[in-house]
């Protein structure tokens, strides 16, 4: 994968060993001497994974500038370099650091951290989550499969998730609210737990950790072959604060993720529904006609129009007649199926589709919606519809578009007769 990487050096470690495993491929990389220069390149520049030296005693001026950076960043991925050997302390940087690496780390381990966290962040849409706040809702779940013990995981990862560990296996209905899965790889069911884990739907994106120690490795990267779905293998082994830095790494990105979607779907029903009737919105419905013009076959069309909806304007001014809208909409569903689409056509006139009907059967729809609407008065305000229909069989050779036209003709021929009525094209 090729990747802009900005690596930060303020600790003026000896960083050539990484550079040169990164110059090796087909990587951009970006150099910054300190903390405020790498504010300013990831302010101004595009930048797809930072690797920031952290220091053995860290100051809080450092950490100051570090959470700056981490803000800034948003959603990019930023790995922790520390020098072999040396104690650090990297509680402080759990919640800001993806990832950590030593600087001996091996080419091949050094780029699938890469690729795997640089993949992840591109799930995601940078404008719309670099400045979302996420709430912490509940505690977080992690379901553990197959560990004997639990020792590998760090206290400050007890503090903040609840640790399931089922008893049995399979359990997957039990475990649909988990925010990361972990797996031992040397269990016999490893893959095929893995693999039913992703293939149900709701875990779809959700992490999927396998573990190993050091008799497993020739496991993972038969794994990694075989593409069973897991999302990131680490060694039990592994330092416990560096290992709780990548838990709570892929628990962060799987919340951002559900957020992303939340808000994408918000969105798409914002774009399509009009927010005063709450039905479709002219622009779906024409988009949605657009697409299908001669697939409908035994279909109606409706055109309905509030009779004297001006006045009631004028008069009552907006607000009510906003509401009075909404009312009318609301017993339109009420006469119509799930399977109906219903959209506001204009100001005060909607359209329904109605596919698998007979004309009779949408006369006799039309006149229950105009006779519901006159005898249920709106804050003892009597209200009117005109219906114009148009019914496409096999035989009529008419497109939607061509109907929509006809029915909306035949209403405005309805309104001309004194309105509050029903007029069916022959």
């Amino acid at each position: 994968m090729v990747a802009r990487i900005l690596i930060v050096n303020e600790c003026k470690q000896e960083i050539s060993k990484i550079s040169e495993k990164l110059q090796n491929s087909y990587n951009m990389l970006m150099f910054s001497k300190s903390m405020e220069d790498a504010i300013r390149i990831v302010g101004t520049q595009l930048v797809d994974l930072a690797i920031v030296s952290i220091p053995t005693n860290c100051s809080k001026l450092f950490f100051d500038f570090f959470s700056v950076l981490r803000q800034l960043c948003g959603v990019i991925p930023i790995i922790g370099m520390i020098e072999k050997n040396t104690h650090t302390d990297l509680l402080k940087f759990s919640q800001g650091i993806d990832d950590v690496v030593d600087i001996d780390i091996g080419v091949n381990a050094l780029r699938r951290k890469i690729e795997m966290l640089i993949t992840t962040k591109n799930l995601f849409n940078d404008s719309l989550l670099s400045n979302v706040y996420i709430a912490e809702r509940r505690a977080q779940k992690i379901v553990s499969f197959f560990h004997d013990n639990l020792d590998f995981i760090h206290d400050s990862i007890r503090h903040r998730a609840e640790i399931i560990q089922p008893k049995s296996w399979p359990t997957i209905d039990d475990v649909s609210d988990a925010d990361l899965f972990l797996i031992n790889s040397a269990h016999s069911q490893a893959c095929s737990c893995c693999s039913a884990l992703r293939l149900k739907r709701i875990n779809r994106y959700k992490p999927i950790v396998l573990t190993y120690d050091e008799g497993c490795k020739a496991k993972i990267k038969l794994y990694s072959s075989m593409n069973i779905g897991y999302t990131d293998a680490l060694s039990r082994a592994t330092d416990p604060q560096a290992l709780a830095c990548r838990l709570n790494s892929l628990m962060k990105y799987k919340k951002l993720y559900e957020n992303f979607t939340e808000k994408l779907k918000k969105s798409i029903y914002m774009s399509a529904v009009d927010s005063t009737t709450e039905v479709y919105n002219r622009s779906f419905f024409e988009d949605y006609i657009g697409s299908k013009d001669r697939q409908f076959v035994r279909s109606a069309v409706l055109i309905i129009d509030v009779d004297k909806f001006k006045l009631v304007n004028d008069v009552h001014g907006h607000a009510f007649a906003d509401l009075m809208l909404k009312y009318v909409s609301s017993t339109i569903k009420k006469f119509v199926r799930s399977s109906d689409l219903i959209a506001r056509y204009g100001g005060d006139e909607f359209v329904i589709i109605m596919d698998n009907v007979t004309k009779n059967m949408a006369s006799e729809i039309a006149n229950r919606i105009r006779r519901s609407v006159e005898n249920s008065p709106f804050r003892n305000i009597t209200s009117t519809v005109s219906v114009g229909v148009c019914c496409i069989d096999a035989d009529s050779h008419l497109g939607i578009t061509d109907a929509v036209s006809i029915a909306d003709k035949f209403m405005y021929i309805a309104k001309q007769n004194g309105g509050n009525a029903v007029n069916v094209c022959e």
